[in-house]
């Protein structure tokens, strides 16, 4: 296809502007990329969904070439899942600096994440941040996590407010944590941490359904309640929260919160384990024995009689 060999010839000219940038520096003001809009994105789903990906390359390639960011990402994701094209790992990295230097914020946050995986910090830093100004959440996110872990307690809680402005679920989780241990200067405070868990999990947050379920449970910041226990517990499982599924599966199979039920119980631990869950695995082989003795046990109580 010429067009894909054009593409690889832009990449490996494009590339060598990024030398220049890290060599000369790039002070000017940011101006982030213009973005594909909804209706051709549309179109080029529609595209891949009736077979046709040479059709949805067709779309987007002119708007990469008029320095569309979104196009090129979106080339570049092609590239990723071999819709319609050989996967090549080459061409996703590259069509990802190319999305980068049009100042794409998903390009520039893929960019990012490129380096920080390469060990290379400082440019992993450089491209969030850039991501970041253009507005990417996930960017965002990103860079509050990494300050924190790196002890950059004053950076993180000026982005987590940023984050907490755009109303970010997963801000408000990371605030309830800071709150529940007392970090990034704050005090530790169950009362405020319990509130944000709670706004984070009406937002879907299934940590925070989980981390609502352990403060009723053990009667932090509330009433121990194993009935809102289990059913917090319940919400965080089916929301995919390994550990809750454990929880909820350890629940029934002690009749905590909820009538004993040790056939739910063995389904739900048989569940996790599939997800690795170490604690579940160790759950259901005791369940297991148990059940086994309980069995052999019957069997001999009915042969003596008989």
């Amino acid at each position: 296809m010429d067009k894909n060999r054009d593409v690889i010839t832009e990449a490996a000219r494009r590339l060598l502007a990024v030398s220049a940038i890290f060599l000369l520096g790039n002070a000017s003001a940011l101006e982030c990329s213009p973005k594909i809009t909804p209706n051709q994105i549309s179109a080029a789903n529609a595209y891949l969904e009736q077979n046709a990906p040479k059709d949805a390359f067709a779309l987007m390639y002119p708007l990469s070439q008029e320095g569309r960011g979104g196009a090129t990402n979106y080339l570049s994701r092609l590239y990723e899942t071999g819709v319609g094209l050989q996967k090549s790992p080459f061409m996703v990295r590259h069509l990802n600096w190319m999305g980068a230097l049009e100042n794409d914020a998903d390009s520039m946050f893929r960019a990012s994440l490129d380096f920080y995986q390469k060990g290379h910090r400082k440019d992993g830093e450089h491209w969030a941040v850039r991501a970041k100004d253009c507005g990417h959440p996930e960017a965002l996110i990103f860079l509050i996590k990494t300050y924190i872990n790196d002890g950059r307690s004053d950076e993180a809680r000026i982005l987590l407010e940023q984050a907490i402005d755009k109303s970010l679920v997963e801000a408000k989780f990371i605030l309830a944590e800071q709150y529940d241990k007392g970090g990034l200067g704050l005090p530790q405070d169950k009362n405020t941490a319990f509130n944000w868990y709670y706004l984070a999990a009406k937002d879907g947050h299934a940590s925070a359904m989980a981390s609502i379920a352990y403060y009723f449970a053990r009667g932090i910041h509330c009433v121990q309640d194993d009935v809102a226990a289990i059913e917090w517990y319940h919400r965080a499982a089916k929301a995919g929260h390994v550990e809750s599924i454990t929880a909820y599966a350890w629940m029934l199979e002690n009749g905590k919160g909820a009538q004993k039920n040790v056939e739910d119980a063995t389904y739900y631990y048989k569940k996790a384990s599939r997800r690795g869950d170490k604690n579940a695995q160790a759950f259901l082989s005791e369940l297991l024995k148990n059940n086994n003795r309980a069995a052999s046990a019957f069997k001999a109580q009915h042969k003596d009689k008989s």
